[in-house]
């Protein structure tokens, strides 16, 4: 059988089962979502553009898989690739999402008393947050499974899926469960469906999954745990999305972050998503890297430039020329920091200094001078503690090496950390003076830049583990930890205005 016959034989049927069902029961304008989304029009769009979501998602995921040769397909069971993925998988992106979708509309319609529309869980905060975080926990575990061959392909599907159920999860998980009952008949008949089909599939030859990326615990011999998963998690994506698009809190709650929501942001945002490949592309570390520092600065500049202004131009070109000619110095003189070399430092450099150097020394120094409200000193303190994460994943990755004979850690001496300290604080105090508006405006660490900060101190402790630095992992996680716990408990009570007469 090929994998034309695959879909002839059982996934195109279902869905024409599926379709003649929806038809029938939406005659005369009725919604295909029943009273969860009485709206025909709203419904019918929905599920028609949703599976072009999971198609772009997973494309450059399976391409990847197939690339790795975790998947396997015999050219004469496949009409042919577009990239390293057969014509008939990309197919299979959109089928099962139609089908799952369809079937979720006639769990929806079957319950369709108007009581029993749309709903909201019984605890929203603990079910949004709670979710979202035991997800990012799952993508934290599929990242390091991707360290270990036999954990490689549960780790991809870890790592791709569970990132996107944290982000629905935070945005509606309490519009998702509000039903519960219903969100699992809708999860769990098509997830055994396709167990069904794909362990028939792999007995056949159709494809395969290669045993080395595997545990080798396979459901009677054929059907690995991972192949399981992958089917459960794609269904847990498609009915996550389809509830949380539908609901009609979800259109208000989109209303609220398109007001909120600021062009900083999205570009922290993109320097957050920049990180996640690394681990399945390490060679692209330095290219990563550069790209997402370069969206960090552009997230400081474009905060600076709502708080100030044209204005904030002048401290990102200080920051950014103090950062290259401290570096510059350094590197040649020794002087402030101690005696290290950039010489064969991957990735695009300025006057012999990577470029994610200067780039950083602005929007870090932004970030931790906002946390402290403009101390300098204590700003200082907030660079120190970064550095010690930098410096063993930096010196590992081959950006620059220390010559030091003082070593106190990951080759650099405490004259490092001074300069650090020194140079920082500097910055800080010139900002201070030079825009003391970036610093004056109270707001919580969260919702102003200081959040790139927190962000970092995560996405360093995080990738030194993953680096098999564990020790530099706890050290940085520990340092910056504590120092931002010290400054948010060292905050000043915002500014109070004079009174007038």
């Amino acid at each position: 059988m090929t994998y034309l016959q695959y879909h002839l034989v059982f996934i195109v049927p279902v869905l024409l089962v599926l379709t003649l069902f929806t038809w029938r029961q939406t005659r005369g304008g009725r919604s295909p979502a029943g009273a969860f989304r009485p709206e025909p029009h709203w419904a019918w769009r929905t599920f028609l553009l949703f599976p072009l979501i999971p198609l772009l998602y997973t494309t450059p995921w399976d391409n990847y898989l197939v690339y790795k040769q975790v998947w396997n397909y015999p050219p004469e069971r496949v009409l042919g690739r577009l990239g390293y993925v057969p014509i008939e998988e990309y197919a299979f992106f959109i089928l099962q999402t139609l089908i799952t979708g369809l079937w979720l509309y006639f769990l929806l319609r079957r319950h369709n008393a108007p009581e029993r529309g749309a709903q909201v869980s019984v605890s929203p905060l603990l079910t949004r947050w709670g979710q979202s975080a035991l997800w990012l926990g799952v993508a934290f575990a599929g990242v390091v499974m991707l360290r270990f061959e036999a954990t490689f392909y549960l780790g991809l599907i870890l790592s791709w899926a569970a990132p996107v159920l944290s982000g629905l999860s935070a945005f509606g998980g309490d519009l998702v469960l509000g039903r519960p009952r219903t969100f699992w008949w809708a999860v769990l008949p098509p997830t055994l469906y396709l167990w069904a089909t794909d362990f028939f599939a792999i007995g056949q030859g159709i494809w395969s999954i290669s045993p080395r990326f595997t545990l080798g615990w396979n459901l009677g011999g054929v059907l690995p745990i991972e192949e399981m998963t992958f089917f459960l998690i794609t269904n847990l994506l498609i009915v996550t999305g389809l509830l949380a698009f539908l609901h009609p809190v979800a259109l208000a709650r989109v209303q609220v972050l398109r007001r909120v929501f600021q062009p900083w942001q999205g570009f922290v945002l993109l320097y957050a998503l920049l990180k996640i490949p690394v681990p399945l592309w390490p060679q692209g570390f330095a290219l990563l890297g550069t790209l997402s520092t370069a969206a960090l600065f552009l997230a400081a500049l474009s905060w600076a430039w709502q708080q100030v202004g044209v204005r904030a131009l002048g401290p990102a070109l200080l920051a950014f020329g103090v950062g290259l000619g401290v570096e510059v110095l350094g590197s040649r003189t020794g002087f402030p920091f101690g005696h290290y070399s950039y010489a064969g430092a991957p990735g695009l450099t300025l006057l012999g200094v990577p470029l994610l150097v200067p780039l950083g020394w602005f929007a870090m120094t932004l970030a931790a001078g906002v946390l402290t409200r403009g101390r300098a000193w204590l700003a200082g303190l907030l660079l120190v503690a970064w550095d010690v994460g930098l410096e063993p994943l930096m010196t590992a990755q081959g950006f620059w090496q220390w010559q030091d004979p003082g070593a106190l850690w990951a080759g650099a001496p405490i004259q490092n950390f001074v300069g650090w300290w020194a140079v920082g604080s500097g910055l800080v105090w010139a900002v201070q003076r030079l825009t003391p508006q970036l610093f004056d405006r109270p707001a919580p660490p969260t919702t102003s830049f200081a959040a790139a900060y927190l962000i970092e101190a995560a996405f360093l402790s995080a990738g030194l583990l993953l680096l098999g630095l564990p020790g530099a992992a706890l050290l940085t996680a520990a340092a910056m930890g504590l120092m931002i716990a010290l400054t948010l408990r060292q905050r000043p009570a915002p500014r109070q205005a004079a009174p007038s007469k």
